[in-house]
């Protein structure tokens, strides 16, 4: 329990802490310090992504659709077409919810988890994949967060390895769990982070 507690966490301050992962604050709430590493769900639990990445995927995918309705939509009624502005008002309409729905289902089967040698990644609706990546194998680990990331609080997380065709991808963790994690693997993987 010390070595997962790390500088700065008592063992009775995780002790008490609830949830699985045993952090004394939320995922989505920021370190009362951040030099100080947030205890991860290592190892062997199966973690899920951040709700909140259930919200950015379905404005990646709705989103675009949207506009695209509304702007063939609103031709359809200039023109006086009210019956195909109704038809199209009812596919953007199902074409969103299920953009909506499509992405909430992917959220559901994305889960990770870290062992003591290797980081399993498992996602997909139609076609399930699932990864393995030994951590002797990993390189570079990479935050990346675009401007909508940022603006929901989630960072996706980049696994660079030996071989370029086994990098993987966490798409969807908290800010501070993410930083966390990157430190946690990088100290398993042995790699030094000069950054």
């Amino acid at each position: 329990m010390n070595d997962i507690a790390g500088p700065g966490f008592p063992p009775e301050e995780l002790e008490r802490a609830p949830g699985p992962t045993a952090v004394p604050w939320s995922s989505s709430e920021r370190s009362p310090d951040p030099s100080v590493p947030v205890p991860v769900p290592l190892p062997g639990r199966m973690s899920n992504l951040d709700p909140r990445v259930r919200l950015l995927w379905s404005l990646l995918a709705g989103g675009p659709l949207a506009l695209l309705g509304l702007v063939t939509v609103g031709v359809a009624a200039g023109v006086g077409a009210w019956e195909l502005a109704a038809g199209l008002t009812c596919i953007t309409v199902a074409a969103v919810s299920a953009a909506v729905v499509g992405a909430r289902l992917a959220w559901t089967r994305w889960t990770w988890v870290a062992y003591e040698d290797a980081l399993e990644l498992r996602h997909g609706v139609v076609h399930v994949s699932s990864s393995l990546v030994p951590y002797h194998r990993i390189q570079q680990i990479d935050v990346h967060r675009g401007p909508l990331q940022r603006l929901l609080g989630v960072s996706r997380l980049v696994l660079r390895t030996a071989a370029a065709t086994s990098d993987a991808t966490i798409p969807g963790l908290g800010e501070v769990e993410a930083n966390h994690l990157r430190y946690e693997l990088l100290k398993r993987a042995g790699v030094d982070d000069a950054v």
